[in-house]
């Protein structure tokens, strides 16, 4: 008797074998659509085009049942190959999409400066100007409208870096200063009402300036002394390395500029 069970746990183990690599001639020879994909409704429909290999299987697998031996890999393949040729749908559940960040302001993607890399901490009264006519006396036909100071194009990019106006004497050109809730600004300009502890933070829009700031008493934290000027190649280098690392690195502000 315990032979007679040794030798059909042999046969059923061989037709196993067999079943597996029936299944992957099969599937090699099946040019048929096998698997529909409806991504709206995330259900994916797995048509069973072998009815005799999913009676063998289903047979095999009846069988196999009356024995309880241990061999967990060959249960393993009998279920997948049963889901494989199953003629139900098989439902894939949504995956969990994480939600956004309560508290993160999505318009400041950029990070704030590490503790070590703020040189000076000052408090100011920050107000927002324009190119234009309202705060600078010069339409779009003046050769000057949108140069700043220093002679670089005025600039408001929420993801790198923004031109602001400062009294040099406090902030000379090419400070970098972060402002909370703008963002990371250079000093590029200057105004005659910009004196002592005030700035004035660059909008395109008078819109903008009134809808998305105002006049606020910020604290600033400065990240760089500047030299006393400001160049369209330091905007550039300097949106670049921020646009890489969300934050201005140690070794852009080691650099002398």
């Amino acid at each position: 008797m315990k032979k007679q069970f040794l030798i059909q746990k042999k046969n059923i183990r061989f037709i196993i074998s067999c079943c597996v690599v029936l299944t992957g001639v099969v599937l090699g020879w099946n040019q048929a659509e096998a698997y529909t994909f409806e991504e709206e409704n995330e259900v994916m429909y797995v048509e069973n085009r072998h009815s005799e290999i999913s009676g063998e299987l289903e047979g095999i697998h009846s069988e196999t049942a009356v024995y309880e031996y241990g061999d967990q890999a060959q249960l393993t393949t009998l279920v997948y190959m049963g889901f494989l040729w199953s003629p139900q749908p098989i439902v894939i559940p949504r995956p969990e999409i994480p939600e956004k960040q309560i508290g993160v302001d999505p318009s400041m993607p950029v990070l704030a400066p590490r503790t070590e890399q703020v040189l000076d901490t000052h408090k100011v009264t920050a107000t927002g100007y324009t190119a234009g006519v309202e705060s600078t006396g010069k339409g779009p036909k003046h050769p000057q409208y949108g140069i700043t100071y220093s002679g670089v194009k005025v600039r408001r990019d929420k993801e790198t870096v923004s031109t602001i106006a400062a009294d040099p004497k406090l902030f000379p050109l090419g400070s970098i200063l972060y402002i909370p809730g703008y963002g990371y600004g250079i000093v590029a300009d200057t105004g005659s009402a910009i004196k002592g502890n005030k700035i004035d933070l660059y909008f395109p829009t008078t819109k903008q300036v009134y809808k998305e700031w105002g006049k606020k008493d910020v604290e600033v934290q400065v990240i760089k002394q500047g030299a006393g000027k400001c160049t369209e190649k330091m905007l550039e280098e300097l949106s670049e390395a921020i646009d890489v690392y969300k934050s201005v690195p140690d070794s852009w502000l080691d650099k002398a500029v």
